[in-house]
């Protein structure tokens, strides 16, 4: 057994506690998951229910920021190589969502949807870019070609662009609970300001906003992934082709647990190492982009939390989990009669310094996968390096061999 400071948990116990907690939008969540009225739980106290199980402070230093990722090195980058080399040829597979424009962004009560486009989490808002110079500028004479009559065109979004609006990693300060995130780095360090000088040299003045001050993480942002980068073997549990429609997805509010990946891997002949990034299909994502189907952003299917599910993550030294809907878990979970939304955000991303990859397009490569039964792939990656960002758009790369 790896040696996480566990406060002193067995990994393989079965009692567990349960407490209070203060929510934060959990009545909409509970209207949105079908589960109010009432039968509703009452709701649940996160720290208690992660309170005795593992986490990974100070097992890479008490400054360390990078967390799980430092289980990736050049090892596992040649591991993760040798698995794509391993056929006749090599596939390659970008896993991020494409972004449209034409995002889903309805009131609460008109979920679920038919409606197609990109999907974005509550709160959020679409994001959409537009030209700001090309060819028909030129034609209109608002601009003039560049000496020896080069044109170009160049482009903005003009809506505000959430940088986990899309396919994204999180960062490890993204979600905590109490006063401390990640390493116990104190909560107060999500909201460090910035300052900046007035005004932008080579920007025409009032043609843009002044903004002169931000807030972000000072500590654990995605900048420490960004620059390490993100080389390893992962592999896919297509859970939605093994449980799923006729489709392969999962239906509206499944919520599946370690058993179900353990059976997931076992029907697909994959076997999962320690230090695996691993990646779950679920069919959520592509309901968003088909007509015919319907879907809810507070309840699509997702990983349900257990104390099982978080010792094996942390026994495996399972560096990243990613997923093809918005949270990787069931947005909102009922555990022992209580209620919680993401409480593996918590256990993942604080305690373990374990990252969460959301919104993944996952269905080329799960076709691929289902095609010659070959599971394991090398992936590789970076997120855009935004500084003090809480998150980052990232489109990761699967190589794999094809025979």
């Amino acid at each position: 057994m790896n040696n996480h400071h566990s406060g002193g948990h067995s990994c393989w116990r079965e009692t567990s506690r349960r407490g209070f907690m203060q929510g934060c939008g959990t009545v909409a969540a509970l209207a949105a998951a079908g589960m109010s009225g009432p039968a509703a739980a009452e709701e649940g106290d996160v720290a208690a229910l992660l309170d005795e199980l593992p986490n990974n402070w100070g097992r890479w230093g008490e400054d360390d920021e990078l967390g799980a990722l430092n289980l990736l090195g050049s090892e596992q980058a040649r591991i993760g190589m040798t698995v794509a080399m391993g056929g006749e040829g090599i596939e390659t597979f970008p896993l991020q969502q494409s972004i449209t424009g034409d995002a889903i962004f309805l009131e609460e009560d008109d979920f679920p949807t038919t409606t197609t486009g990109d999907p974005v989490f509550p709160g959020r808002t679409p994001a959409r870019r537009g030209n700001v110079q090309d060819e028909q500028s030129y034609q209109q004479g608002e601009i003039e070609p560049l000496s020896g009559g080069m044109k170009f065109s160049d482009d903005k979004f003009f809506t505000d662009f959430f940088l986990q609006g899309t396919t994204h990693l999180d960062a490890l300060g993204h979600a905590w609970y109490g006063d401390r995130i990640y390493n116990g780095f104190d909560a107060a360090t999500t909201a460090e300001t910035r300052t900046f000088a007035q005004g932008i040299e080579g920007c025409p003045e009032g043609e843009i906003e002044e903004i002169t001050e931000t807030r972000g993480l000072s500590r654990a942002d995605i900048g420490q992934a960004a620059e390490a980068g993100i080389a390893g073997r992962a592999v896919l549990l297509d859970v939605g082709r093994e449980m799923g429609d006729e489709n392969g997805r999962l239906d509206l509010g499944t919520a599946f647990g370690l058993k179900d990946l353990k059976a997931t891997a076992s029907a697909q002949q994959t076997t999962i190492r320690e230090r695996d990034i691993l990646l779950i299909r679920t069919g959520a994502i592509a309901r968003t982009r088909d007509s015919d189907a319907t879907w809810d952003p507070l309840n699509e299917p997702g990983l349900q939390f257990s104390e099982d599910l978080v010792c094996w993550l942390a026994n495996m030294d399972i560096p990243i989990l990613g997923a093809d809907n918005l949270a990787v878990e069931k947005v909102v979970q009922e555990i022992d009669d209580q209620l919680f939304e993401i409480p593996l955000h918590g256990a993942t991303l604080r305690n373990l310094g374990l990252y969460l990859c959301e919104i993944l397009w996952l269905e080329d490569l799960a076709a691929s996968c289902a095609a010659d039964n070959v599971y394991e792939f090398f992936f590789t990656g970076a997120p855009l390096y935004a500084e003090q960002s809480t998150g980052s758009p990232f489109n990761p790369i699967a190589m794999k061999a094809t025979h």
